[in-house]
């Protein structure tokens, strides 16, 4: 056990479990991070505790204890929080955390935050696999779907396990493939801070200036889409009126934009992006294209929605729980051609803007807003008090 860790978890109103908490070397998590803020600024004291292969490191993150812990010691661990009657506040757990949770059910408070990939059968993305990859590795993909949802089981089945999930598909589709009803869950959408994506209501002119934001690094994301419709709309007169920024990471960039190189009014910028560096550019475009194949809830399309924009997007998976026509573009799912006319209708009708932009903004402030979140995230840790 990491020196000094029976000293840190004294006096702690929670213990943040998770593999994925994000450092400089390791972006990324930070919908996990803006939770233990959130609390701390809510009054609570917590400590993040990080499974992984080395264990020892420590660190503060602006006051709060973070701590790697060797998976081999984290039911030892477990064992002091519960004696301490601490809860614990998990999120992703891996199948080898899940049996050492699943282990404690009823000895001490937990909650396990799904946020997808955990307990989704791989083949839901079988566009992320190319018939290639699945000769390769399918067997490996097989066992580690049998491993997930074996493990999961018993925290579904669970009345002691608070389980939370971030929308009503993913609820229905995690049950389905773990093949148990998830007996203790609450659904509890991702805080979009409205703060950080502050609204701006987007006028007319607004429509020329397009944005798209996104993960490059599996298909599920769509971007193919939206890149196939500004190829197609880069053969029309009116299209150069128009100041495109593409900006993204990940192994299928490159490839995706690269129709788009030769456009002048295209942007395409292969990098990651800061929180300061996405509120600037929501605040300099008026359109967001955020097309999917699939989602569980759409952080992206969010906060775009908050921060006023218009965006254009696809109404599979979850979407349809988090945006609406009064709010959204909805083009056909996987139609780059429906994607275009999408495009297109906004930049002939640009006074559609102001009223799509303050629907999207009110929406996002009441559906997953402080209070929708944060506040009944507040409650269910008091709960386990």
């Amino acid at each position: 056990m990491p020196e000094g860790l029976q000293g840190l978890l004294s006096g702690r109103d929670f213990a943040l479990v998770t593999a994925n908490y994000p450092t400089k070397l390791r972006p990324g998590g930070e919908f996990v991070r803006s939770r233990v803020r959130a609390y701390e600024d809510a009054g609570l004291s917590g400590i993040v505790l990080v499974p992984c292969g080395s264990g020892g490191a420590s660190y503060l993150d602006r006051g709060t204890p973070v701590v790697e812990v060797h998976h081999d010691e984290m039911q030892q661990v477990l064992g002091d929080l519960r004696r301490l009657s601490i809860p614990v506040l998990v999120h992703s757990p891996t199948p080898q955390l899940s049996a050492a949770l699943a282990a404690e059910a009823g000895r001490q408070p937990i909650a396990v935050w799904y946020h997808g990939y955990e307990v989704r059968d791989y083949r839901r993305l079988s566009t992320n696999y190319s018939r290639a990859d699945l000769v390769a590795h399918g067997r490996s993909l097989d066992g580690l779907n049998a491993r997930r949802f074996e493990t999961a089981r018993p925290m579904f089945e669970s009345p002691d396990i608070a389980v939370v999930f971030v929308s009503q598909f993913q609820k229905t589709m995690s049950e389905f493939d773990v093949g148990a009803e998830a007996t203790n869950s609450h659904i509890i959408p991702n805080h979009i801070d409205n703060t950080i994506f502050a609204p701006r209501v987007r006028t007319a002119d607004d429509a020329r200036d397009i944005l798209l934001l996104r993960s490059f690094s599996q298909r599920n994301y769509g971007n193919d889409i939206a890149v196939e419709a500004l190829r197609q709309l880069g053969r029309e007169p009116w299209f150069r009126e128009l100041r495109v920024t593409i900006r993204g990471f990940g192994r299928l960039f490159d490839s995706v934009v690269a129709p788009l190189r030769e456009l002048p009014n295209v942007v395409l910028q292969n990098r990651y992006s800061t929180i300061p560096e996405m509120m600037a550019l929501h605040h300099d475009n008026g359109v967001m294209l955020c097309p999917t194949r699939y989602d569980t809830q759409g952080v992206v399309l969010g906060e775009a929605m908050a921060s006023g924009m218009v965006t254009i997007t696809n109404p599979v998976a979850a979407i349809p729980e988090y945006t609406d026509e009064t709010c959204s573009l909805l083009p056909r799912p996987d139609d780059p051609r429906a994607f275009a006319n999408a495009i297109r209708h906004l930049f002939h009708n640009p006074d559609l803007m102001p009223s799509y932009s303050r629907n999207a903004a009110e929406r996002v402030a009441e559906q997953c807003g402080l209070a929708a979140t944060i506040g009944r995230e507040l409650d269910l840790i008091g709960s386990l008090s």
